[in-house]
């Protein structure tokens, strides 16, 4: 940010360097000043946090409820854990980093908070593969299921991972001495260390997220895609079937003239047993094919909804990994932005928590059942 639209006032007010009196009252002051500048963020922080702590706690009282549960159910309950860790821990200390942005005392916080996101973000992951593997082979494999034992497992494998993945977190961030334009005067943000100043190794950290976002975005296209040409092609062949049964079954021509009606009164009784076996058999065929198909309704709007999951968590971490790559890229990144540009940036810093706040009003929306249960639970 360009710091001298901050605290011209403050350097005017000061003709000679500050003592450390003078220059924690500058600091606080500045600080307040910023505060002030993003109001916005925090608003938006706190609002994240309210839908967030809320959705996802009814979320896994709904599910862990259930008496039977599927492999979808443990996917969803997973994903619902992992996103409360953010909200419970991540979010309230990012609220901490906005207020106090160069005032921020707390390297252990710092370096706990980016390495719970981390461990969320990594879970996150594992757990939405998972899923749009399962609804695959659901869908794609004529019904193939995971079994909910296999699910137990892969949870437990996703939080695993996002732990042993989320050590880097710790060693990249924390301390940052910060330059507030004031001579004698420092600030200290929840940023990348300084002891990585210097070094590629934020840059090479940034990277190999940004790397791993595009196979997990590639990943989940490619899966996705597959379900949605299989489901037309099932659409299609189903609209062929449908319209091959009705041909079946129209009604009899009229009877020849030729026919006597000594040869109907001779099959007369035959008749009625053919008839009579008919009937059943066009109405077992009939619950059948609408059986099959509630059965393909439901998978393909469960696929939507989990589709639309995806894509949002996908979606929520593009503008947060651009501007970190762009800022360890372009020297000086911070200091020449304008002031609403370092809004626009500081929005873009927290983008990715809007996946974890966003899942249960997607739920709300595309799912009937779950909809349902909520009632159930406050009635």
């Amino acid at each position: 940010m360009s710091w001298s639209v901050v605290n011209n006032s403050e350097i005017s007010s000061t003709s000679s360097p500050p003592n450390i009196t003078n220059s924690e009252e500058l600091l606080r002051t500045l600080n307040d000043k910023l505060a002030l500048r993003y109001l916005p963020v925090i608003i938006y922080m706190f609002l994240l946090i309210f839908t967030g702590l809320f959705g996802n706690v009814l979320v896994i009282i709904v599910y862990v409820r259930k008496k039977t549960k599927s492999s979808l159910n443990y996917f969803i309950i997973n994903l619902a854990v992992l996103d409360l860790l953010t909200v419970v821990i991540g979010m309230p200390t990012e609220i901490a980093d906005l207020r106090y942005s160069i005032m921020f005392y707390a390297p252990a916080a710092c370096k706990a908070l980016r390495t719970v996101e981390s461990l969320s973000t990594m879970g996150s992951i594992v757990t939405l593969m998972a899923v749009a593997i399962d609804r695959y082979n659901r869908i794609c494999k004529y019904g193939k299921q995971m079994t909910t034992e296999k699910a137990k497992r892969i949870c437990i494998i996703a939080i695993v991972i996002g732990i042993v993945t989320c050590w880097p977190a710790a060693i990249v961030f924390g301390k940052k001495t910060k330059d507030v334009g004031i001579p004698g005067v420092y600030g200290v943000d929840c940023s990348t260390d300084d002891t990585m100043k210097g070094t590629k190794y934020p840059l090479v950290y940034y990277g190999l997220l940004f790397l791993y976002f595009v196979v997990c975005v590639v990943f989940f296209t490619v899966i996705y895609t597959k379900i949605v040409l299989f489901i037309r092609k099932q659409k299609k062949k189903g609209n062929i079937s449908e319209n091959s049964y009705r041909k079946k079954t129209k009604e009899p021509k009229s009877l020849s003239e030729e026919t006597s009606f000594s040869d109907i009164e001779k099959d007369q009784n035959k008749g009625k047993e053919r008839q009579r076996h008919k009937i059943q058999s066009d109405f077992g065929h009939q619950k059948l094919e609408e059986t099959k198909s509630t059965r393909k309704i439901h998978a393909s709007k469960t696929t939507l909804m989990l589709g639309i999951v995806t894509v949002v968590f996908v979606l929520s971490f593009l503008p947060f990994l651009t501007v970190m790559v762009i800022r360890n890229i372009v020297k000086n990144f911070e200091d020449e932005l304008s002031e609403s540009a370092e809004i626009v940036y500081k929005f873009c810093l927290k983008s990715y928590f809007i996946n974890n706040s966003v899942n249960p009003i997607i739920y709300s929306f595309m799912n009937v059942q779950f909809r349902g249960d909520v009632k159930k639970l406050f009635s």
